[in-house]
């Protein structure tokens, strides 16, 4: 291996410890999440059912999020998207303030569209001006018939991290104090989806059927498509479980600490191990241990045939696993612990030091679980900042790959590695939890090795790579 090409080859916790020292600063983000943090708190609150976001900023922020988080659809699970509306604030409103427009708006939306709760969220331009959200929500809200809450979420606030963080801290003020405990319920929680398609719903579907088949219930989903009356109950619901851990702890961290909810400290139910896992974590809690050890074995025998598949694909093989756009970071590691479950030696590509500094607390929880697979960075990702495609991180990833035999890559489907690859982003469709994602991914598997040796297109990889 060209080690002039390597910016740090090594473990995850050695990575992190680098992170954690000064040693390995990143002058660029790079990230598979890069919005900035107006957008990312939009993508929470734009989970409640029957909300409208009022946003006070240019008509340009509104279009962009409605483009990316609405307007491709019409609805979502059958419930209608609600408009965006905006201030439209213009060089006027820059220069002498935009209150009185935010508070008239904030008004038309509730007689327009008779929402059960309106959420303002500030942009650049007023957060730059200093317009007061958070007043004019306790004026409105005495004005109109809907629950009026307001965000600050300008881009320049914070990162994309932030963004979901602080919109999970303004959910919990629209929670009730934890009343009778309702028994055998489940919130899941770290869900940002809502009405749009940014995450599998199929794994959430995946996730609801275990919990349901061990005899629990569901009390709603945050913010993955809940009503105003779920999110107010959530804290009598007896347990927290985790939609994805990276997302889902800092909510239950603070609901925890508020309202005394417990948590189920789960990773991401990948591969068998996983899976039993997360079923555990959340049926030990609610007594549930006897269905849910039955229904681990009803459907660990029914998947035997793809296991052996993707054991036979995997064993003795390196799994290089590259983060890219998708899986992501956390996916990525979750990725590794199955690769390994299932015989092969995982190799993360292009683990991110600004990755690990913004999501450290799952990275150590991980950690403390015993997840600590080998990791390479390349320098050019880490010099460009960036997971599009580039031909110099192309050329390290097929340098990598030629430096292993018996490889298999797991990642993007952009990417040309020369060896057997699997197709891992969102656009599939495809679930990768549980047992559904259990057999997805042997089909997945299969497939990639069938047809490993067709050659792919170099057209395309001009167009990509401009060779």
């Amino acid at each position: 291996m060209d080690e002039s090409r390597i910016a740090f080859h090594g473990t995850l916790e050695q990575l992190l410890q680098k992170v954690k020292g000064g040693e390995m600063i990143p002058k660029l983000q790079a990230s598979h999440a890069p919005p900035c943090k107006f957008w990312t708190a939009f993508q929470v609150l734009n989970g409640i059912r029957h909300m409208a976001p009022v946003i006070h900023g240019p008509k340009g922020c509104t279009y962009s999020v409605a483009a990316s988080y609405k307007l491709p659809g019409c609805e979502y699970r059958g419930v209608p998207l609600e408009p965006t509306s905006c201030t439209a604030q213009n060089e006027t409103d820059v220069v002498y303030g935009g209150e009185g427009k935010l508070l008239e708006a904030v008004k038309e939306a509730d007689q327009r569209y008779h929402p059960e709760l309106i959420v303002i969220l500030s942009c650049c331009c007023s957060g730059i001006i200093g317009d007061d959200v958070e007043t004019i929500a306790q004026t409105a809200a005495k004005e109109v018939n809907a629950r009026v809450i307001a965000i600050r979420s300008e881009g320049f606030g914070g990162d994309f991290r932030s963004g979901y963080e602080d919109a999970f801290r303004v959910l919990m003020d629209l929670m009730e104090p934890r009343q009778q405990v309702m028994k055998g319920t489940v919130n899941i929680i770290g869900a940002r989806q809502g009405p749009t398609y940014t995450e599998w719903t199929e794994d959430l579907d995946e996730i609801k059927r275990l919990v349901t088949s061990i005899g629990a219930r569901i009390n709603g989903v945050l913010c993955g498509g809940c009503t105003l009356e779920e999110i107010r109950r959530a804290p009598s619901a007896e347990i927290n479980a985790s939609w994805c851990y990276d997302w889902g702890q800092k909510l239950g961290d603070l609901m925890e600490e508020r309202f005394g909810v417990p948590y189920a400290r789960t990773g991401q139910p990948y591969g068998l191990a996983a899976t039993e896992e997360w079923i555990m974590g959340v049926a030990a809690p609610l007594g549930l241990q006897t269905r849910a050890q039955e229904l681990i074995a009803s459907e660990t025998a029914a998947v035997s045939a793809e296991v052996d598949t993707l054991r036979s694909c995997l064993d003795g093989k390196t799994a290089l696993i590259e983060i890219a756009e998708f899986p992501g970071p956390i996916r990525a590691l979750s990725l590794a612990s199955m690769a390994e479950e299932f015989g092969a030696h995982p190799i993360i590509i292009n683990f991110h030091p600004y990755t690990i500094k913004e999501r450290m607390p799952s990275i150590e929880f991980l950690l403390s679980r015993g997840q600590n697979p080998e990791v390479i960075l390349t320098k050019g990702l880490f010099s460009l900042g960036s997971f599009n495609s580039s031909s110099q991180t192309q050329e390290e990833v097929e340098m990598i790959a030629a430096c292993y035999d018996n490889a298999i890559y797991l990642g993007s489907p952009l990417r040309q590695p020369g060896i057997p690859q699997l197709n891992m982003t969102t656009i599939t469709g495809y679930p990768q939890y549980g047992y559904q994602g259990i057999r997805n991914m042997a089909r997945l598997m299969r497939s990639s090795v069938a047809h490993a040796t067709r050659p792919r297109s170099r057209l395309f990889r001009q167009v990509l790579y401009g060779e």
